[in-house]
């Protein structure tokens, strides 16, 4: 049987805390694979700590990933789907944006960035400060060209993982 291991760290992210207007960020993450993978050690999801940046400065989380997989096929290859989340002035966590990658397919080592978007809601959640989440978590994905309109997002900039 194939085996897959997935060394690395998720270093930090910019432009979250101008963008968003958000504090103490985090990121929560998730290793997302297909039926032919079976992990065998390791944690295929986390949360790093926060971090308080300036405004100028990008967020540091240095936070290790170490995951092996065992696998049967190529077929649903990971992905790490990431959340960026802050704390706004009153205290509440609050969404600042969601990213997709693909695991590198090939060995050796790589560096990602992974754009991330959030959505920016209709005037009167935009007005009222209602949250801007998305209710089902397979929507993470980027959505596709025809439905970025209709799904009025804001692009963000990115975390960086080496």
């Amino acid at each position: 049987m194939a085996e897959l291991h997935i060394v690395g760290s998720i270093d930090s992210g910019h432009g979250f805390a101008e963008a968003a207007g958000l504090s103490d960020l985090f990121l929560k993450w998730t290793l997302e694979s297909g039926p032919n993978f079976r992990v065998v050690q390791g944690l295929s999801t986390g949360q790093t700590h926060c971090d308080h940046p300036d405004d100028a400065e990008a967020a540091v989380w240095s936070h290790p990933l170490d995951v092996h997989y065992t696998l049967k096929g190529i077929d649903g290859w990971p992905r790490i789907s990431l959340e960026v989340w802050g704390v706004d002035r009153f205290g509440r966590n609050e969404l600042a944006g969601y990213g997709v990658c693909m695991v590198p397919t090939t060995p050796g080592l790589h560096r990602l960035e992974c754009a991330t978007w959030r959505p920016s809601g209709t005037l009167r959640e935009q007005l009222s400060s209602a949250p801007r989440e998305l209710r089902r978590s397979e929507l993470r994905a980027p959505p596709p060209r025809i439905a970025r309109a209709a799904a009025r997002i804001a692009p963000l900039l990115t975390p960086t993982l080496p």
